[in-house]
């Protein structure tokens, strides 16, 4: 699936939305109303992949705190870094809560108001997300952020004039911002690198969808235009059903969205898991490129008249091809992506042994079910756990099941084994592969030949007789 799919889904359930509304009762302006149904549909759709899964936002989240407390101002963002899981939750039941608002036309400005700057927000990431990309300078961070929030202003005022002159003076700031970046060199430093960007990836549908980090900007920039327009026109978004019907499907969906959030953060595992560790998923398969990618050698050079990087391939530099006279400043060699090719879905996960071997393929190839505990952080996991972990980790020792634990190795692994009289094997990895595989700390995911059998929740670990009924005894 891509986004014009996704766009497309969502236009699809907008129109049939805005036809039902206009069989029932026409509105005054059908654009406003399809515009209502659509991005109302648009963040449902984008909160529920992520409600399912807050904790893959928090991650995110703590992402991009790391990435800007390298810009700057480094206590004030590790120390949000602290709340990011519960930003996510606040940020992801907000946008289904808002979403659904927007639908039955539950106080309009109150409503586009809080979408307008959730997608000013949206907008921010991403944009920092593909721009880093070029080497944003800080003036262009500062400016850029000063535009955003007189942008953001234009939700505020009840009179429609206001709003408008806000727009319209925001609109004209972005224009300068944009030719300054265009013909200057003052904002960014070289020309678009991928591997130079500080987020990757903005997790904007969570684990659904991985898009590009341009896809993603361009289509908050598209959303935003849209909610503009709203915006200027709220007066035109009609309502669903009466007033009392509407309060009460604000207060329960409001408290269904916190609820279904927090559950999947606290209570289990993702109900929908759209990661590449999902039950059923072969380990072995996706850990495989299915196509190399095409790489072509390329050298940044800069021109002396107007300051700007300018990439040149590797046969205009040595059969001189490119204005020596202008360009006699190299930046940067680089490698340039012709064909991204297919890559491995699964490129992080390696697990070694106490001597720091690899052991991944013997323990991902091994025919027989397997057992792995897994813990990103054993001064954060729930030691409780580990009593019914060590009760099945004895059944399976009897019934020759292999069973171990993998976690970070932070030098007091051999300490919390003797703490909690742990006679079975610890492996070490990364933690980023360990938050993916589970979000609980500690999960049980159950293997065989490589592929994802099923995995545990700490708070609903099943008991080696459970598991011996359903799995071992049937080998």
């Amino acid at each position: 699936m891509t986004v014009y799919t996704i766009f497309a889904l969502v236009a699809a359930a907008a129109f049939a939305l805005a036809l039902i509304r206009f069989i029932v009762k026409r509105p005054p302006n059908i654009l406003i109303t399809f515009l209502q149904d659509f991005i109302g549909a648009f963040f449902i759709f984008s909160g529920f992949v992520k409600a399912v899964d807050p904790l893959g936002t928090s991650y995110k989240m703590h992402e991009y705190f790391e990435a800007f407390a390298g810009e700057g101002l480094r206590p004030m963002w590790e120390y949000l870094a602290t709340w990011s899981t519960f930003m996510a939750v606040v940020m992801i039941a907000l946008e289904l809560f808002v979403g659904l608002m927007l639908i039955i036309g539950w106080k309009p400005r109150f409503t586009v108001g809080i979408i307008w700057l959730l997608t000013l927000f949206f907008t921010l990431l991403t944009g920092y997300t593909f721009l880093s990309g070029y080497g944003i300078t800080k003036l262009f961070m500062l400016a850029s952020a000063f535009v955003l929030f007189l942008f953001a202003t234009a939700a505020f005022p009840a009179k429609q004039s206001k709003r408008i002159n806000l727009i319209f003076f925001s609109v004209g700031l972005s224009a300068v911002v944009f030719l300054l970046t265009k013909f200057t060199g003052a904002f960014f430093t070289t020309a678009f690198v991928e591997t130079g960007m500080k987020v990757t990836d903005c997790g904007c549908f969570g684990d659904f969808i991985k898009l590009k980090p341009w896809e993603t900007f361009y289509k908050d920039i598209i959303l935003d235009v849209m909610i503009l327009v709203l915006l200027i026109n709220v007066k035109n978004v009609r309502p669903l059903f009466g007033d009392m019907i509407r309060t009460f499907m604000a207060i329960a969906s409001g408290a269904a969205a916190l609820i279904f959030c927090l559950y999947n953060v606290y209570g289990n595992e993702p109900v929908i898991d759209f990661r590449p560790y999902a039950p059923g998923n072969d380990i072995n398969d996706l850990r495989k490129e299915k196509k190399p990618a095409k790489i072509e050698m390329v050298f940044v050079y800069r021109s002396n008249k107007t300051g700007l990087p300018k990439e040149f391939t590797m046969d205009e530099v040595m059969k001189g091809k490119m204005d020596y006279a202008e360009y006699d400043s190299m930046l940067e060699r680089k490698d340039k992506v012709l064909d991204p090719g297919i890559p491995a879905k699964i490129t992080n996960l390696r697990i070694e042994n106490d001597e720091g071997g690899d052991i991944t393929d013997t323990l991902m190839q091994d025919p027989n079910y397997s057992l792995m505990v897994v813990s990103r952080n054993l001064s954060l996991t729930h030691e409780d756990a580990f009593k019914q972990l060590n009760a099945i980790a004895l059944g399976c020792d009897k019934a020759g099941v292999k069973f171990y634990t993998v976690t970070v190795n932070d030098g007091k692994v051999d300490e919390f084994r003797h703490r909690n009289q742990t006679a079975y094997p610890f492996y070490h990895a990364d933690e980023t592969p360990l938050k993916t595989i589970v979000r609980s700390n500690p999960g049980l995911v159950l293997f065989k030949n490589g592929v994802v059998v099923n995995k545990w929740h700490y708070r609903h670990l099943p008991s080696f007789e459970e598991l011996n009924t359903t799995y071992f005894s049937k080998k």
